[in-house]
């Protein structure tokens, strides 16, 4: 065998070695490009899919939130029908009873109508059930006087409450407070025409209870004006502040918000580990796909 002949062996070996190392690499790096890339990719369908999610929910929230809404300013147009009467009566309503029912009758969110001449509520429909409230005095009651106090010095509606109300139950009340002209035609405050709106009635009617059979917790509430904490009105749910989208209600002067989240978490454990797990099944076989490729041009190039 020739000299030369023995010397280019171990050059060859060492080719070949060299060679596959650099195959071994490129097989590598292709993996890990494809792994991030893969990964990056169904992260972002991942996120966009959530973000559709949460826009959907947003949009319901919005749907059932204008539901309330409408209805307590439909309800609340009842006090100035009220202060109405009031006014063409000179502030003596002698058939309030008759005209509080056929009010209830075109305004079927309104539990109750009420007078209140300087401030103290005289008159109320239907009295049974609401006895207790008779003589209460909206505007000495330093405990819940904040919105008859507020609606007074504005000459507006207010929207009082939620609370627990002195008769039983929860509700809000609308006040409006009725200004009289006299002789000298001089303004002066006579009292308050109110609407009692009881929140279960209130939240039946705009169908809220339909959001946990579509798979939704929600949670009505409002920040109390007198302590600044949470009031919670009303809940299907214990829900996260990260997971809930909100949307808010305002009606004379009150503020509520719907907060809502879906019973599923918006995106779970499982989910990336699946991304990990499609990612890593699309890197390998790009990876095999590309390896198999190599040996095939290297075969071609022995032959």
């Amino acid at each position: 065998m020739p000299a030369d002949s023995v010397d280019s062996v171990p050059e060859q070996i060492v080719e070949s070695d060299s060679l596959s190392l650099r195959r071994k690499w490129l097989l590598i790096g292709t993996f890990l490009i494809v792994y991030i890339l893969a990964v990056a990719i169904a992260r972002q369908m991942h996120e966009s899919h959530v973000s559709s999610q949460r826009l959907a929910t947003k949009m319901l929230a919005q749907g059932y939130a204008q539901r309330i809404q409408e209805r307590l300013q439909t309800a609340l147009v009842s006090t100035y029908v009220l202060a109405t009467v009031v006014k063409e009566s000179g502030g003596r309503v002698q058939n309030f009873d008759s005209v509080a029912a056929e009010l209830i009758t075109l305004f079927p969110s309104v539990s109750a109508l009420q007078l209140a001449p300087d401030g103290v509520i005289r008159e109320v429909y239907p009295l049974e059930g609401n006895e207790a409230s008779i003589g209460h005095d909206l505007l000495s009651d330093r405990s819940r006087n904040r919105e008859a106090v507020a609606a007074v010095t504005t000459q507006q509606l207010t929207l009082a409450g939620p609370y627990n109300l002195i008769q039983g139950g929860v509700g809000a009340i609308g006040r409006l407070p009725v200004f009289l002209v006299n002789e000298r035609n001089e303004s002066h405050f006579w009292g308050f025409a109110n609407a009692l709106i009881r929140i279960p009635n209130l939240l039946d009617a705009a169908g809220l209870s339909g959001l946990a059979k579509a798979g939704y917790r929600y949670e009505l509430w409002r920040l109390d004006p007198d302590t600044e904490l949470r009031q919670v009105i009303a809940r299907s749910g214990e829900l996260s502040p990260v997971a809930t989208v909100e949307y808010v209600i305002t009606v004379f002067g009150g503020r509520w918000i719907l907060s809502l989240a879906p019973n599923a978490a918006w995106a779970s454990a499982y989910d990336y580990l699946e991304i990990l797990a499609y990612s890593l099944v699309v890197a390998a076989i790009v990876t095999l796909l590309q390896y198999f490729g190599i040996r095939s041009l290297l075969q071609a190039h022995r032959g």
